[in-house]
């Protein structure tokens, strides 16, 4: 079995694009409007070897004043 590092840059642009997702769902100030709060939006899987299944949980809260939904969400 051959084993490659997965680069940093590769894992970045997943997570950006999630980031994007997450971003172009957010709802706005105004009354009555879902309004997603995300604490902590980045995370650095380091180095990672070609393969190897790596998982990370973001949580999203909904701040607003009615119920958020995600239709999807996908990555780069």
């Amino acid at each position: 079995m051959i084993r490659r590092k997965i680069p940093l840059a590769v894992c970045l642009a997943a997570l950006m694009a999630l980031l994007g997702a997450i971003a172009a769902l957010a709802g706005s100030d105004a009354a009555g409007e879902p309004r997603t709060v995300v604490k902590h939006p980045k995370h650095d899987f380091g180095s990672v070897y070609a393969g190897t299944d790596i998982t990370h949980t973001f949580n999203i809260e909904n701040a607003g004043d009615t119920p958020l939904h995600l239709k999807s969400v996908r990555s780069g």
